[in-house]
């Protein structure tokens, strides 16, 4: 099919018996599903087209990057990996929403920071996907897991289909296994218990008195600190944070669909109780436990410490377990443990930050086909396979056949496997409040987050501080609306 007749004939396409051909872009043929298209598609018909991809510089992007190539010698379109660090994406993003200037025709879409301000801005993939005449996701949309597609590609409702899963972080805990293992027996005297993370006894409660012992008991030349907190006014202390106030039963707001769909606005918020009050006290001490001049990182940094062999414990990332595994990048590699974060009173909670890839509504319609093509490339099951298994890969999965097969066939070969898909098992997830202009709670908790550190404020005066912005937050929202 041409672009002309993609273009002009979009709608009332005849039903009729399509014959659906592989296309392997380069690759030997595998276990993974293949994409299929009509066999008589014309994959280089967007030929000359470029593209650039607006993403965060993270293990999807960094084998996307070694790959591509592949992609452009079967289609003829050029991808340029845009990757960079979280802070400048979301500064590239707002000016890219805002000015409308086309510049980015494929887009790393962040549930939280982007889709729930801009999806007005993203185009329909439904268009696509729904057109018998064009390839479509291996599996289609209901391949993905349930829950990362309602919070990756959907917002309110699923009239529109804005992005597809990309990457699926999590939250994981790592521990210097050998610091463990050297050690368990003297831990084991004084503590009275098993200081391995590997049942629901590993609460927040001994991960604090473990890193305690570890700061008094193991000498500086084996490991500089027991533990760092990331908590810096940054979104990685909101992040760190969340997974201590779920474990103890607490959430941000009560309303319906607010942690998956999303919702345009949320009134009940619910930060005033004895659970939210118990997890910041318990977040409190767990910050204390970082030395002088090391109060204030966020996670890239955090990350960095752990794979110099300066940290016992940290609470990152998953895909820094690439980092941790490279001999070339890291000094523990061997060394690391992995498990689900530690218990609360209620469980164990993992944050989930995973994005979607979806394309800017303000592009051509010839530069939306090619965009297309590449996402069906870019999220098929062989491409998420790579992502997974490359060296300087260990991102998971965001489709249901492929966690069957990794438990079934991949645990034994990858570190922190287990642990990753664990976190993401109904009972351990945690997912974040999503709605239309969630920034403006989110930079309330980082701020009073930081500052209950910083300038040693009780719970009490925290949620009340945090109560105060919220409600002036709202009062400033409605003058808006009523302007």
């Amino acid at each position: 099919m041409s672009y002309d007749a993609f273009h002009h004939e979009k709608k009332d396409i005849e039903k009729q018996e399509i014959e659906l051909v592989p296309q392997l872009f380069g690759d030997r043929d595998t276990i993974f599903s293949p994409v299929m298209a009509p066999k008589d598609f014309d994959w280089r018909q967007c030929e000359g087209v470029v593209l650039d991809f607006l993403v965060e510089n993270n293990i999807n992007a960094s084998v996307l990057m070694k790959e591509v190539e592949k992609f452009t010698e079967a289609t003829g379109i050029h991808v340029n990996i845009r990757s960079m660090d979280f802070d400048t994406l979301v500064e590239r993003m707002n000016m890219e929403f805002i000015s409308k200037t086309s510049q980015y025709e494929l887009l790393y879409v962040d549930p939280y920071q982007f889709l729930t301000r801009f999806s007005s801005q993203l185009e329909d993939l439904n268009t696509f996907e729904n057109n018998e005449q064009l390839p479509h996701l291996v599996g289609g949309i209901e391949s993905f897991a349930k829950n990362y597609v309602d919070i990756c590609s959907y917002f309110i409702n699923q009239d529109k289909l804005y992005a597809i899963p990309f990457d699926t972080t999590s939250m994981i805990f790592y521990y210097r296994k050998d610091i463990f293992e050297k050690y368990k027996e003297a831990m084991m005297a004084d503590l009275g218990y098993d200081p391995f993370p590997n049942s629901s006894d590993f609460t927040w409660e001994r991960y604090i008195e473990i890193a305690e012992w570890i700061d008094k008991n193991v000498p500086k030349s084996e490991i500089l600190y027991s533990s760092v907190s990331m908590s810096a006014p940054h979104n990685s202390i909101y992040c760190e944070f969340s997974n201590i106030m779920s474990a103890y039963g607490a959430d941000y707001f009560a309303d319906e669909n607010v942690n998956t769909l999303g919702i345009d606005k949320p009134t009940q918020l619910t930060v005033n109780t004895p659970e939210f009050m118990e997890a910041l006290s318990v977040y409190k001490r767990l910050a204390a436990l970082s030395p002088v001049g090391m109060e204030g990182i966020n996670w890239s940094e955090l990350a960095d410490l752990f794979s110099e062999g300066k940290v016992a414990m940290m609470i990152n990332w998953d895909e820094n377990a690439a980092i941790m595994e490279n001999e070339s990048l890291s000094k523990v590699k061997g060394k690391v443990g992995y498990s689900i974060l530690p218990y609360g009173t209620k469980r164990s909670a993992n944050i989930y930050g995973g994005s979607g890839i979806g394309i800017n509504a303000n592009i051509s319609e010839e530069k939306k086909l090619a965009s297309w093509l590449f996402i069906v490339w870019a999220t098929s099951p062989q491409i998420q396979m790579k992502v997974l298994l490359d060296i300087e890969g260990g991102n998971m999965p965001s489709r249901n056949e492929l966690y069957r097969l990794i438990e079934a066939s991949y645990m034994a070969y990858i570190d922190h496997a287990y642990a990753s898909i664990s976190a993401q098992k109904e009972r351990n997830a945690y997912y974040r409040p999503k709605y239309r202009n969630v920034y403006a709670f989110e930079k309330i908790m980082m701020d009073h987050l930081h500052h209950m550190i910083k300038e040693n404020l009780t719970p009490e005066e925290t949620v009340h501080l945090i109560e105060k912005d919220w409600e002036e937050y709202i009062k400033k929202d409605l003058h808006y609306e009523k302007e």
